[in-house]
């Protein structure tokens, strides 16, 4: 069994197709209705990868099923060796040790290069991805979250509220750059790039 590290594209197509034999057209329309794209970046393309990628490695199967006089559909099935592996990967210190990587890193990262703008130019995309946070705060709203939870469960509700939370912990890190920045300037967040290595005591 694998002890490489869990993908969560891999794991979330996994464990629907463990719940019940689905199609692909099934798992999106599961993350479609869930919002479970909030916490995992799966597209209607990438889905239809994954599956292949389970099965070339003997997760699932997969058989023809069709309907009346709709085109054939390719039905997935969960394998003795995928359920397994999805008790494996769900145990795995690489799922509990690992920390999502979003937009917010992008921003971060700017801020080190901040110097390649002027303070008028670095502050106004501040000012922009600001205004992008709290228009999905908005988005967000107390109301989503009872609403996915009385049609989706309680997992639903809980992937919603973390996301609101994580826009609005990203919202309060935004506005405390700009503070700093108000009282410090910029100075303070350039990387320093010193590429010679400090003398030692035998180099002096």
């Amino acid at each position: 069994m694998s002890q490489r590290s869990v993908s969560a594209k891999e794991l979330f197509v996994l464990g629907v197709v463990s719940r019940q034999p689905i199609h692909g057209h099934g798992i999106n329309r599961i993350i479609e209705i869930s919002e479970a794209d909030r916490w995992v970046e799966l597209g209607p393309k990438h889905v239809y990868y994954v599956l292949r990628k389970l099965q070339r490695t003997g997760l699932v199967n997969s058989r023809e099923e069709r309907l009346g006089a709709a085109p054939p559909r390719t039905v997935y099935t969960i394998t003795p060796e995928g359920r397994e592996t999805l008790r494996s990967w769900l145990r795995s210190p690489s799922l509990s040790g690992a920390f999502p990587v979003s937009t917010f890193d992008t921003v971060f990262a700017m801020l080190g290069f901040a110097d390649a703008l002027n303070e008028g130019e670095t502050i106004d995309v501040l000012h922009a991805r600001r205004a992008s946070i709290i228009a999905r705060v908005d988005e967000h709203g107390a109301g989503g979250e009872d609403l996915l939870r009385d049609q989706y469960g309680a997992t639903a509700a809980h992937m919603y509220r973390k996301t609101r939370m994580l826009l609005e912990a990203e919202l309060a890190w935004i506005d405390g750059v700009l503070q700093e920045v108000d009282a410090d300037g910029w100075e303070s967040f350039r990387v320093r790039m010193d590429t010679e290595e400090p003398a030692t005591e035998a180099e002096e």
